[in-house]
């Protein structure tokens, strides 16, 4: 028993069963999208707060003079313990600390420096405590992987060459006089 060609073609045309599923194969990918860029942007958001709350918490002391004996590793590892959420934190945050002395001259206006995971070299910090009454200036950056690289919000992020998301922080205080 042969089919023409038109009657085949009726066939096909009065047959709905597939049709809930190219719908289905239309939409899901576009929602899926929109629930994993949505959860990406809460993520990194989260990430960005802590580190935030952790520069300015760690800088209080820093300002009030409780901090004692201000080093790189010992302020970065104080902020990491503020920062809950950020993973692997200590390897993957650079941190700067840097005296402004003759007003809008000495300010930084160089790229904020980040831990470059492509390397084993470390990036040069900053990092000088200054003196009392002292303009000081904190930089932190901390790198990030995306959760979805390659879908949604991931893709219109700036990333670094690595692929990875630089979270940075910045605060300026004055150290209180003796």
């Amino acid at each position: 028993m042969s089919l023409s060609i038109l009657t085949l073609a009726r066939w096909l045309r009065r047959d709905t069963r597939g049709a809930a599923a190219v719908e289905f194969a239309l939409v899901v990918p576009m929602l899926l999208a929109i629930i994993f860029s949505t959860f990406e942007g809460g993520w990194i958001m989260l990430q960005s707060i802590m580190l935030d709350r952790a520069v300015d918490m760690t800088v209080r002391e820093l300002r009030l003079g409780t901090f004692a004996n201000p080093t790189h590793e010992a302020m970065r590892a104080k902020v990491c313990e503020r920062a809950m959420v950020l993973l692997n934190c200590e390897a993957s945050m650079a941190l700067e600390l840097i005296p402004i002395t003759a007003g809008a001259a000495s300010y930084p206006t160089d790229d904020t420096r980040c831990v470059d995971r492509r390397s084993e070299i470390a990036p040069v910090l900053r990092f000088n405590g200054g003196a009392r009454s002292d303009i000081m200036f904190v930089r932190a950056c901390y790198v990030v992987s995306p959760i979805t690289p390659g879908l949604g919000l991931s893709l219109a992020l700036n990333k670094d060459e690595s692929g990875a998301l630089r979270l940075i922080s910045k605060s300026a205080f004055i150290n209180e006089p003796a």
